[in-house]
């Protein structure tokens, strides 16, 4: 007994079908990750003189800065204020397959106001294509009453004049 051509040609493709479709379906798909959306400070209309008292203004508990505003863009100064007690989250932009990646560690003027308790990587997640952007946060506890300064550095360590250069300047007033 001898076999149509055509007969396996429809028995490898319908077979393609069926593996190609075991291999999409959601079963096999991690859940995603949901993060809440943080409060997004533009630094040029929130920010606040730092000659005044803030205790009648609201707070800016979570700074958000795009990875676009931070390519076209070489600093940001921002002010967040809030109080003893409470959690400071900034949130930027970032994308460590160019190389460049902010500092693991913030800059902090006066760790007795205001200390960093975390920093972690949020990538793009497996539905972007490799080498999309993520965004790196870290979350700050205010201690006591008073302002100090984050200093936040994105580069490339190794190279002495890079390109991809950034820094942020958080002011942070605390108060009781």
């Amino acid at each position: 007994m001898k076999i149509k051509p055509i007969l396996i040609l429809t028995a490898i493709v319908v077979s393609m079908l069926l593996v190609g479709g075991a291999c999409g379906s959601p079963d096999y798909l991690p859940p995603p990750t949901t993060i809440p959306e943080p409060i997004t400070v533009e630094p040029e209309t929130d920010s606040l003189p730092l000659d005044v008292d803030v205790s009648d203004y609201p707070e800016y508990l979570d700074l958000s800065i795009s990875i676009e505003s931070i390519q076209n863009q070489e600093h940001f100064d921002a002010v967040m204020n809030g109080a003893v007690g409470k959690e400071l989250t900034v949130t930027l932009g970032s994308n460590p397959t160019t190389g460049a990646q902010w500092s693991e560690d913030a800059e902090i003027s006066d760790e007795s106001v205001v200390r960093q308790t975390s920093h972690i990587f949020i990538g793009p997640g497996i539905e972007k294509p490799p080498g999309t952007s993520g965004e790196e946060v870290w979350t700050f506890e205010a201690l006591k009453k008073g302002t100090a300064t984050i200093n936040m550095e994105y580069s490339r360590p190794w190279i002495e004049e890079d390109a991809s250069y950034r820094t942020v300047t958080i002011t942070v007033n605390i108060r009781e």
